[in-house]
This record gives structure tokens, sequence and C-alpha cells, in this order.
């Protein structure tokens, strides 16, 4: 829409900055043929409106795709590993994804100017076993930069997760900079690491971005400071929905948790008893693991083999951690007077078995119930948080977060809004590969974000 118009030559210009722009210019004004067009003869806003191409790897469900698309650029390639990502590729994004891109002929893939990737993670991840390089999966980094090579994009980006900093001692980070140096790339010295929540996003989930310029097209845009000062408020109330099909309902053993710990909480709030914030073992409050699997029997070893076995993990589990496991037997002999009657009554509950005998209170505050909190069944126990933002989500069904405003799960959907995917995108119909999928997608608004500043040197934060 024209709002600023040339006296002298008629030519309409949307924004101020290109109309002062225009009356700075020392050759004569020409006048436009069409004034209801918008004139561009800044740099920068014409760099701004350029329709770049990108090609997306390791693209799994599209993040990378929204996010550059959402900026007018197109994308000419895809490829991904995981079938059932390429389908839900294909069904939203009408473009079929390659396979494995250590197989794409690398003469083959169309000519473009921007290379996304959000490259295997598990190589890297707390959660797996972290052999970096020496996984078959962080060897796909350097088939991108042979990718990289051969046609000399303008921008890279990447995305990991945030171990990748500081993995195999920093090693790794160092091997992947010098790569992108050879290349004649410009990236930052040190990993930038943002966090979903500093955009704006209910969900709290730090990645490692890699963002690069080829270096004939001249300096990176200067990162800003980043630090928890840029964490934005937030709440999980704008992505729930107040309906949603009952199998979302959280199941038995889980909704007998829920009560249990319900009931320590209701017990802790009457009596002024804070929740400690070290993990709460109750197994470990009057016995030494009783009921864990560190008591279990073998059924290969009789009795006083048992036995010996048990009593040498009871030890080594003490030692290991016996801050943890003196600060819980403090609690509850401190507080036995009410803590006994719930643990009694607690465990003659028939579910209440297991991890589940663990809670790890993460809110911040007391006083809380357990329709206040989100929380989340782990293989370390129960974790429970504030409504404000959930953790990052997840490649594994079983530790989808319980919203306890609902009692029931996030759903598909929600975690979608959580990954910032559109309201039309079609989710997966099996549920538990919708959970992996956008557990293991990047956050759209998160690239979009980078890939402006990046590109049309917008800010990185509003």
């Amino acid at each position: 829409m024209v709002k600023y118009t040339c006296d002298q030559c008629g030519n309409g210009f949307s924004r101020k900055s290109q109309y002062d722009s225009h009356n700075r210019r020392k050759t004569p004004c020409v006048k436009n043929v069409d004034t209801s067009k918008e004139v561009i003869d800044n740099p920068v806003e014409e760099k701004r409106h350029s329709k770049l191409k990108f090609i997306d790897l390791c693209c799994g469900i599209g993040g990378f795709h929204y996010a550059l698309a959402n900026m007018g650029h197109e994308c000419v390639m895809a490829s991904d590993i995981n079938k059932d990502c390429r389908d839900n590729y294909l069904i939203n994004h009408k473009m079929e994804p390659l396979d494995d891109l250590s197989k794409i002929e690398i003469h083959t893939i169309p000519n473009f100017d921007i290379l996304c990737a959000g490259f295997p993670c598990q190589p890297f991840s707390k959660a797996g076993e972290q052999r970096g390089f020496d996984d078959t999966r962080g060897n796909i980094f350097f088939d991108i930069c042979k990718i990289i090579k051969h046609h000399s994009p303008k921008y890279l980006i990447l995305e990991n997760v945030r171990n990748l900093a500081t993995h195999d001692n920093g090693n790794t980070w160092n091997i992947i900079k010098e790569q992108i140096d050879k290349l004649d790339y410009y990236t930052y010295e040190k990993t930038v690491i943002l966090n979903t929540l500093y955009f704006g996003v209910p969900q709290s989930r730090e990645r490692v971005i890699i963002m690069c310029k080829r270096k004939d097209l001249g300096e990176l845009p200067k990162i800003p400071s980043i630090s928890k000062k840029n964490i934005k408020q937030t709440s999980l109330k704008d992505i729930i929905d107040e309906t949603v099909n009952n199998k979302y309902d959280i199941p038995d053993k889980l909704k007998e948790t829920e009560i249990v710990w319900g009931k320590f909480l209701e017990v802790c709030n009457e009596n002024n008893i804070a929740i400690p914030k070290f993990p709460v073992w109750t197994d470990w409050w009057d016995s030494n693991g009783n009921n864990t699997s560190i008591t279990k029997n073998d059924k290969k070893l009789n009795k006083e083999e048992n036995e010996k076995n048990i009593k040498k993990a009871q030890d080594d589990f003490y030692a290991k951690y016996t801050n943890w496991i003196d600060k819980n037997r403090e609690f509850y002999n401190t507080n036995i007077h009410v803590l006994q009657p719930w643990l009694i009554e607690s465990r003659n509950k028939p579910l209440w078995l297991g991890a589940v005998r663990k809670l790890e209170w993460q809110t911040g505050s007391d006083n809380l119930t357990m329709e206040q909190v989100l929380w989340s069944p782990r293989g370390s126990g129960i974790r429970i948080k504030n409504i404000d933002y959930s953790p990052t989500l997840v490649a594994m069904a079983s530790m989808i977060p319980i919203y306890g405003p609902k009692s029931r799960y996030l759903t598909p959907r929600e975690c979608a809004r959580l990954q910032s995917f559109p309201e039309n995108y079609i989710i997966h119909d099996d549920d538990k590969k919708a959970y992996s999928q956008f557990g293991n997608a990047v956050n759209v608004k998160m690239i979009e974000k980078c890939a402006r500043f990046l590109i049309n040197d917008d800010p990185l934060f509003d």
C-alpha cells in the first residue's frame, strides 16, 4: 500500500525508510510508470523481498520448510531417512522427500541458496550414548558438508541439541566450526544456544542453532546478548483445547499416582511442610530401596547369592547418592508423624509401584495441587513443573506431559502448537508416531526468527 509519494517523479513507497532512501539518491528521479506497485530501491529492502531457494535435509515433518516458506522462500528438495516423516511431509508440503541423504547424487540436487538441516541429534544427546562422530548418524554432518562444497549456497542453517556445544569437551563443536570455515563460510565463534521461551513459545527447548554466511557476502550480523533475561512470560493455557477425545485421559496407574501424590501435597500444605527441592525417594525413607530394582532377586541365583548381591547393590547405591538419601531420611523422620500414615496408605495402593514412587518437584513454589501443575512420568520418577510452559518435547510417547488442570496428556495437536506448527498441519493418524515426530521436530518460530536474522538482518529478539 502506497503511503509516501515522491513530488518529483510520483513514485510510491509503503515505508518511510524507502521514501527517505529514495530522496537521498544522487541520480535524478525517474518517473515510475505504475505507482500502485511498491518500489524497492533500498538494497536491504530488496534482499528482504527476494525469493530464495532452499533445500531441507533431515527434514522430519517440515519445521524448516514452514519457517522459510513463511518468508516467501521456495523449497526445491527435501530428504529424510524416516518413511513416516516423508509421508507426512508429502501430505503437508506437496513435495516428496528423498530418502537417505548420504546416497543422494549431489550433482542432481537443484541449485539453491539456503541449506537447512536438523541433522541427527542422537549421537550428541545426553539421552543417548554420546558417541558423536563415531556414530554413523554423526557422520551425516560430513555428508552435508559435501553438498555444501559442491553447491556453495549463500546461507546455512543447522539445528541440533544443546549438548552439541559441550560434547567431547568442546571438540565436536571445534570440528564442526573448522569444517564450516574450510568451506568458506562465516559462523559464530561460540555455539548459539537458543530457547523457544525466548520467542514466546510455552516450551522450554534449548537448541544449538548454527547460522552461516558465505564469506563473499560479508560479515554475519552481530549476535545479541543471550541470557535468561530473554525469556518471555508464557502460559500453557494458550495452547490447550477445552475438550478433546477421552483417549488422552491418563491410564489407571497414572490416575492412582496422581491421587497419591496429590494427597502428599495436601498433607504437606496443611502442615506447612516445604516440598523438598531434591528428589523425593520414598523407598529410601524407611528402608534400603526395598521394592526397587536394586532389591530385585535374580532367578538364576540362590537365596544366599541374591542376599549378597542385593546387599552390595544397596551399599553401592547409598555410597553414590549418600547426600540425597540422607536428606530424604531427615525429611521423613522430621515429619514422620504426618508422613508415615500417608506412606503406609499409599503403599497399599496396588498400582503405586516402581518409579512412580519417586518425585521431582520443580515448580519453584509450594502450596500447589496436582490440578495446578504439569507432570511427566519418567524412568527416574514423576517430574512436576508449573503450567507456565512445557518441558522439552521428546520423541517418546511414554514421556508426554500430563496437564494437571485437565488430568490428561497433552494431545498431538497441542504438541504441534508447542512446536509452532500451523493449525492446518495434518498430523499423523498414529498418535505414537505423531508424538515422536513433534519431539524430533525443529520449532518453526525459532527457526524463522533465526533465518530472518541471518538473511534479512532483522532483530533476533522482539
